[in-house]
């Protein structure tokens, strides 16, 4: 049967007393596992869900998300994750796009009026509870789960995720990590997050522990315990990087990685140097659409050897880049990514016109820039972001690699505001790391960057993120286009 469940029940009827899930209050077995899976399918049952619903989930809990994603996809209910910080304006409006019947919440929680709120506080495993429980759905055409596209430069769109094609994106997995039952695996993301949920899923159906932290939280503590815990296959974002490079250890604070997966975004030459100094030479990175799932990976001596590469196109994937009469260009000229492959969602929900725009003869377009370099794909980041400066072309990877590697900068986006005379005017949003005149900052994007240097900063105390933790450009764009128009400064 082709279901996300079977390869785990494997593991659970021939290992059932090793550990499948390592959190803070201690371990749990293959078999307690099961049981506490069980157990919350039985709770979800008693309370009305049933195959073929829609669930939204909002737990701040790892433990009890990560039992209640695997128990609705028992029922054969599919699940959206809604993060707690979620505003209730669009909590609301995702309720009735998708039409939920449920949503799941912690005690701390409120449950949202416009749905049935399913209040989960703990999971008490009791005899039989196995024996009880309805029969999964077995044909694998059943939605396992709704993908929510990045949203980075638009409204959010879903689309639906089977266990049969959930199922191909963990066979195309095993073949790149070779994950087996002597790994232990950390999501650095919050299962809210598809790629960590994802990715969660792959490590246990390859038999591989899990290890669960219970904030977003790095410090010292969090490496001592990943290390106690012999973890050993990690994925995150670049902003997880950031954060274990800049503890300050006399040694590699992470021996026992051999493999960190980052996506989400490019990693500059400086963040990268950084954590492979700080943590792991074992970096790795992914260029990934939720639509998709990994589509190239970049291992490290790839990284050493290509700027801005995301990797090798994976096995059962193509990837073209094409130009704007969708017809492939010569290797090394920029132009349109495009993808097809196993496990690529064909449409999305209820979105004819989203759907004609990334969809065309069986092509998926993320719109993203990139050109090939040998068989080597680099991005240069979204259509959306190219900015046309009195005639030059700027990508905004560019300014991004250059103010990433300053000492003061922590974070950086670069996109442009329109201007009548120059079309566009590059700009250049940034998080700093410690106090910094803009006079040094234009002058270090002088010296690097020439005639492509940002025409105008602002600096935030964070960045706004969407549901899968990717800056939102769009939203920052707006914001430093209105602070520069309350300016009086003609771009």
């Amino acid at each position: 049967m082709t279901h996300i469940w079977n390869p785990i029940a494997a593991h659970v009827a021939e290992r059932p007393d090793e550990v499948a899930l390592r959190v803070m209050s201690g371990s749990l077995s293959w078999a307690q596992l099961a049981q506490l899976v069980m157990a919350t399918e039985r709770q979800f049952h008693d309370a009305g869900v049933r195959a073929g619903q829609r669930v939204g989930i909002t737990l701040r809990d790892q433990l009890l998300h990560l039992l209640s994603c695997l128990a609705l996809a028992r029922i054969g209910a599919a699940q959206v994750a809604i993060p707690a910080s979620t505003s209730e304006t669009l909590v609301t409006q995702t309720i009735k796009q998708l039409g939920l019947a449920h949503i799941v919440v912690g005690p701390s929680i409120p449950v949202p009026c416009a749905t049935n709120g399913i209040v989960l506080k703990s999971v008490q495993a009791t005899a039989g509870d196995e024996k009880n429980c309805p029969a999964i759905d077995g044909d694998g055409g059943g939605v396992f789960l709704l993908l929510q596209s990045s949203g980075t430069t638009g409204d959010p769109k879903f689309a639906e995720l089977s266990h049969a094609m959930s199922l191909t994106r963990f066979e195309r997995y095993m073949r790149y990590f070779e994950t087996t039952p002597n790994d232990t695996f950390w999501p650095a993301s919050r299962l809210d997050f598809v790629v960590a949920k994802q990715r969660t899923l792959h490590a246990l159906q390859a038999g591989a522990a899990v290890c669960l932290t219970p904030t977003a939280q790095i410090d010292a503590q969090t490496v001592a315990t990943l290390n106690a815990q012999n973890v050993t296959l990690a994925c995150g974002t670049p902003a997880h990087l950031d954060k274990l490079a800049a503890l300050e250890t006399p040694a590699p604070n992470l021996p026992k990685l051999r493999a960190f997966e980052v996506r989400s975004a490019t990693v500059s030459g400086t963040l990268k140097e950084k954590f492979t100094r700080a943590c792991t030479p074992h970096l790795y990175v992914a260029y990934a659409t939720n639509e998709a799932e990994v589509v190239s990976l970049a291992t490290p001596q790839l990284l050493s050897q290509v700027e801005n590469t995301v990797g090798l196109v994976t096995q059962d994937m193509a990837v073209e880049v094409v130009d704007v009469l969708h017809r492939p260009v010569p290797n090394g000229e920029i132009g349109l990514i495009r993808i097809r492959g196993a496990g690529v969602i064909e449409q999305y929900l209820d979105n004819p016109a989203a759907t004609s725009s990334s969809f065309r003869d069986g092509w998926f377009y993320p719109g993203d820039l990139g050109h090939f370099e040998g068989d080597a794909l680099v991005f240069l980041g979204r259509d959306d972001d190219l900015m046309i400066y009195d005639g030059m072309n700027i990508y905004p990877v560019e300014i991004e690699n250059v103010l990433a590697a300053h000492p003061a900068v922590a974070e950086v986006a670069a996109f442009p505001l329109k201007s009548e005379r120059y079309q566009d005017v590059p700009a250049a949003a940034v998080v700093l790391s410690r106090p910094c005149d803009w006079s040094e900052l234009r002058a270090y994007c002088a010296e690097h960057l020439g005639s492509k240097q940002p025409r105008t900063f602002q600096a935030f105390k964070s960045f706004p993120r969407n549901p899968m933790g990717k800056v939102l450009k769009r939203v920052l764009r707006d914001q430093v286009s209105k602070a520069v128009a309350a300016s009086g400064h003609k771009l």
